[in-house]
């Protein structure tokens, strides 16, 4: 992938890097040796520039944990360094794990799939202010093409699920620490409130109805409930954001935000006096 940081991989390298961190992975499921095992783990996760062998681990690797591990150390690393990553580095690490959910949509251990998913999320936070506008625009916009079904029920609940990753990031009472001060996310909580969250509100709602019919009319339908399952979840984690602006607002700079929140607490109010047997029915059928 162009614009991935890290060099030059050495195979061998990357070869003997992941089977320590799979023996590593083992031990700690057998609980053996955990104090060298997690050793290993963490120095994979403090080392300078692990993204090839991470990026390595993730896509060759045929032990979960030791996917889940290099994710983790991915989000560590950028997070650590990243005041010496250009700007195309850092975009690449966002889009290759977007992708690699993308792709792995349907893989059984969604655990994996949920970790990268978070350090996408993760990352797209720590760099929402200095990134422009476009691009952020061309990251969100591909998401909400899989959200809106477009790619198969695998993608649109890995968009979905990386919505509401991004959100959580967002929100202060579940935001990891990024070592930055309160104003940064600050800065962020505002911007995503004004500008993303009745727009994520439409998309998680579409997706609910684009699959609520498959549902019904196929009661085993496994994906499309995980796609309703998902979907609701963003919406009530929406509805639930603390907001900081109100409707009452005089200034007219806030416009925007006055019809977004306004326009989501209408919502809210609709979905409470929404037929509850439709809703406990659906809830009924995922779980």
């Amino acid at each position: 992938m162009q614009g991935f940081p890290g060099g030059l991989p050495d195979l061998a390298h990357l070869q003997a890097t992941m089977n320590a961190i799979e023996h590593a992975c083992s031990l700690i499921q057998m609980h053996m040796n955990p104090a060298e095992a997690e050793s290993v783990i963490a120095s994979l996760h403090s080392s300078h520039m692990p993204y090839q062998t991470c990026r390595f681990i993730i896509e060759t690797s045929k032990v979960p944990n030791a996917r889940f591990q290099a994710a983790g150390a991915i989000g560590d690393a950028a997070i650590r360094e990243w005041g010496i990553l250009i700007d195309e580095n850092k975009r690449s690490l966002i889009i290759f794990c977007l992708q690699y959910v993308m792709e792995h949509a349907s893989a059984p251990d969604a655990y994996v799939q949920s970790k990268v998913s978070a350090v996408a999320a993760r990352l797209l936070k720590r760099g929402w202010l200095e990134f422009p506008e476009a691009e952020k625009a061309a990251i969100l916009f591909e998401v909400k093409q899989s959200i809106l079904g477009n790619h198969g029920s695998g993608p649109q609940f890995v968009g979905i699920n990386f919505v509401e990753s991004l959100v959580s990031e967002f929100s202060p009472s579940t935001s990891s620490d990024l070592g930055l001060p309160r104003e940064f996310h600050e800065q962020c909580q505002s911007f995503l409130e004004m500008n993303y969250l009745k727009e994520f509100y439409c998309w998680a709602q579409a997706a609910l109805l684009s699959v609520s019919n498959k549902i019904l009319e196929h009661p085993t339908s496994v994906p499309e409930e995980k796609v309703c399952s998902a979907a609701l979840r963003l919406m009530f984690q929406i509805l639930n954001w603390d907001f900081k602006h109100t409707a009452n607002e005089p200034d007219n700079s806030h416009s925007r935000i006055n019809t977004l929140t306004s326009g989501i607490r209408h919502d809210a109010v609709m979905l409470k006096k929404f037929d509850h047997s439709l809703v406990k029915g659906l809830l009924g059928m995922m779980f």
